[in-house]
């Protein structure tokens, strides 16, 4: 009798261990949810999951190494209803949005002979992880675009055909700019004043039109540097790629859809010209194959931007800060097919800048 009764109880077990179906809620929060690449976030994971027969379990989670997600493993017996949290840390180093797997949980009978498995549904937890910011630019790059605009006060270009007045002479002024007649006049060293000029804002194009992944990367951190410069200058920067754009806004939300795009822009295959920029902004076009949709598109927004600076870049990347380079050989057709037309831009307008593999950023 107690043979039989032990049967129909494992019979009961096994029914039960098999037939009631496996599931669990959980929930991701990420702190902070977005930010740049070399960062560290806080990760917390919530769990709860109902066991209907004592089991041994086991959840299995943050399981993405490509984001430097610490993984973690535990694992325990119970019977009910089961909830507990799960800490760990991530410090992705490569921009990108990644998305937390949904945690995996296993349980196994009392015996040790069986196992079943299932994921947790979650609440599709992601990381955004902005490109890396470099804060060495190039001055004349960043000169580039601030100048060839309306008359400011405050950080931009100076004009030397737009004279303000004069003003006392202070010590670090150059003495080409002494006023001397005016010097003459008062008795006390003067000086020639000129006007601040700045565009009122940047239109950043990334063509990614058959590009490789790592001109992608270094293009992002390119703009995201340069946006992130210039907007603390006060200029709108919008955003434009093959199949997508971003109106240039101001303010720290412009900068983070910004920063947004740019963490996920990938190659694309669609070959598109640059947009033509409002009046009075300018437009900085960053290219790896130079493709005829693009030179013309430069030469046809230079009709209506205050300036168009084209900056090519055919092995795919530029020097970072700290980074040496190795030879570079030959000519690439990119190259080529800018050089030959490089004397049309300028004439246009258009300043050309071909930046090789063994380079930083400079203009030639």
């Amino acid at each position: 009798m107690s043979w039989l009764l032990l049967a129909l109880l494992l019979s009961g077990y096994y029914l039960l261990f098999w037939r009631v179906p496996l599931a669990g809620t959980g929930r991701y929060r990420v702190t902070p949810a977005e930010g740049f690449a070399g960062r560290d976030r806080d990760l917390e994971l919530e769990v709860e999951f109902f066991l209907p027969i004592p089991a041994f379990w086991r959840i299995e989670a943050f399981a993405l190494g490509r984001a430097g997600v610490q993984p973690r493993v535990i694992a325990g017996f119970g019977w009910g209803r089961v909830r507990f949290r799960l800490r760990s840390r991530a410090r992705p180093l490569r921009r990108g949005e990644y998305r937390l797997p949904d945690p995996v949980l296993s349980i196994e009978d009392v015996l040790g002979v069986f196992r079943r498995q299932s994921t947790i549904d979650t609440n599709a937890a992601s990381i955004v992880v902005f490109p890396r910011r470099w804060p060495v630019l190039s001055p004349a790059l960043r000169l580039t675009l601030l100048g060839e605009g309306p008359e400011v006060r405050g950080v931009g270009l100076e004009d030397p055909t737009r004279y303000r007045g004069a003003r006392p002479y202070r010590p670090g002024d150059p003495l080409r700019r002494i006023h001397w007649k005016l010097t003459a006049r008062t008795a006390e060293p003067m000086v020639r004043e000129y006007a601040f000029v700045r565009a009122t804002g940047v239109w950043l194009f990334i063509d990614t039109a058959g590009a490789q992944g790592v001109f992608v990367d270094h293009a992002a951190e390119l703009a995201a540097s340069l946006a992130v410069v210039l907007m603390a200058d006060g200029m709108a920067v919008g955003l434009a790629w093959p199949g997508g754009s971003l109106p240039p806004a101001p303010g720290a939300e412009g900068a983070r859809r910004l920063l947004r795009a740019l963490a996920r822009l990938t190659p694309s295959r669609r070959v598109e010209e640059p947009p033509l920029p409002p009046p009075g902004v300018n437009l900085l076009i960053l290219t790896q194959h130079a493709p005829p949709e693009v030179i013309e598109g430069a030469l046809r927004a230079r009709a209506q931007a205050a300036g168009v600076t084209l900056l090519l870049f055919p092995e795919g990347f530029f020097l970072r800060p700290g980074e040496r380079g190795r030879p570079v050989w030959g000519r690439p057709p990119s190259v080529e097919r800018l050089w030959a037309k490089r004397k049309l831009l300028l004439a246009a307008g258009v300043r050309v800048a071909i930046v090789r593999g063994k380079e930083p950023l400079h203009f030639l």
